[in-house]
């Protein structure tokens, strides 16, 4: 299977999730009185499990491996703490919580098809936590629409590109973090140095620097983003970028939460 693990997961109600959620708050918030704020994720992890064991009216998994695949390619991802079956609770240890680590948890929920999630901050004085939800079902995420009617197969390159991308959408659906598609793409380029590759950046005949840039020939770039607002603002930005460097055109494929789209842009 394309994406798989070993529970069977559950939906539940808010009231049931609000239930159980505020008795692992209560567990996080004596661990942080008692153990104070400057240990790793993993010790906090461990003993949060290790506390709703002994209560003994909750199922706990930790690091739950959810392992994704197409053909020989895999990638896992594991996830700290799945209380019930239905929420996923992820540990941090940092300075404040940001937004990769809240689409971090978003993913899990998409790929398990859950809805409820805590992120909770072990490090600053005072415990930080967020709740992360999402009404996305697994059927949701392979209802999708693929618009490529403005992308061009400027060489065999990019015909491959499009193909695998395709292929990678019907197998694990839309919504996920984009980094498994790149890390999937090196995969079968034979890895990341044969893709990422410094380009040269002129201004009036001059070399002013170089930036390394997602490359399928020396000629062909590529790009994936997940950008959901500004999407003609980002695409000129794309054009600039291409003005000042040997690039002739670059393969921009956009996820916009159901709707992806393929597109060409080239000088």
């Amino acid at each position: 299977m394309p994406i798989h693990y070993e529970i069977d997961t559950k939906s539940i109600s808010d009231k049931e999730f609000y239930s159980i959620d505020y008795k692992i708050m209560g567990l996080a918030f004596s661990i942080h009185r008692e153990m104070g704020r400057l240990w790793n994720e993993d010790i906090y992890k461990n003993e949060l499990a290790n506390r709703c064991r002994k209560l003994g009216y909750f199922d706990v998994c930790t690091e739950l491996p959810i392992n994704i695949s197409h053909l020989d390619f895999k990638k896992s991802y594991y996830i700290d703490l799945l209380i019930n079956n239905a929420i996923i609770y992820e540990l941090k240890s940092v300075k404040i919580l940001t937004g990769e680590h809240k689409n971090q948890t978003l993913n899990y929920l998409f790929l398990l098809g859950l809805q409820c999630g805590k992120l909770i901050n072990m490090r600053p004085p005072s415990v930080e936590h967020k709740f992360v939800s999402t009404n996305i079902t697994i059927k949701n995420r392979y209802d999708f629409l693929i618009l490529n009617t403005q992308w061009f197969n400027l060489d065999e390159e990019s015909l491959w590109l499009k193909k695998l991308m395709e292929n990678l959408i019907q197998d694990w659906g839309v919504y996920l973090d984009i980094n498994v598609y790149y890390d999937a793409i090196y995969y079968f380029r034979g890895g990341k140095d044969n893709i990422i590759k410094k380009v040269d950046i002129t201004i009036d005949s001059k070399i002013i620097g170089s930036q390394k840039v997602h490359m399928l020939n020396s000629e062909t770039a590529f790009h994936i983003s997940s950008i959901k607002k500004g999407n003609k603002s980002y695409e000129k930005n794309i054009y600039r970028f291409i003005k000042y460097t040997p690039i002739k055109g670059v393969q921009w494929i956009n996820f916009n939460r159901d709707k992806i789209t393929f597109k060409t842009i080239a000088k």
